[in-house]
């Protein structure tokens, strides 16, 4: 058989490709193209500070849940402020505040676990 193209494995070709695709991601990286990249995937402004809610909200529902009032009072959040797409600070808040309040938050005042019982039992929680 007389053979005039150059033959080539599979395996090969993927690596090759996989090689040119590296060197184009380093480029990117290197030349600060992946800022837009990386614009684009993150989260859109302001999803920080709801995902720290949600988070606390459904702590303060599980410890609602559990009749563990000691965690429910005293647990501090963290839950960060954003403003323009940046972090600009933190506050702490209770399962007890407005902001937070477990899903079920009728159920758990109606057992005592609300601002001014909290309050009374742990009179030194900072607030």
């Amino acid at each position: 058989m007389n053979k005039k193209a150059v033959e080539m494995n599979i395996t090969t070709i993927i690596v090759v490709i996989l090689a040119i695709l590296v060197l184009v991601v380093l480029a990117l990286y290197f030349t600060g193209g992946m800022r837009t990249l990386w614009g684009k995937i993150t989260p859109v402004p302001g999803a920080y500070e709801q995902t720290d809610v949600e988070q606390a909200r459904n702590a303060c529902t599980l410890y609602c849940g559990a009749r563990d009032q000691t965690s429910y009072c005293t647990h501090k959040f963290d839950i960060r402020t954003v403003s323009e797409g940046k972090v600009t600070g933190t506050t702490q808040k209770f399962c007890d505040d407005s902001v937070i309040g477990a899903a079920n938050q009728e159920d758990c005042k109606g057992v005592g676990y609300d601002k001014i019982k909290c309050d009374d039992l742990f009179p030194n929680r900072a607030t």
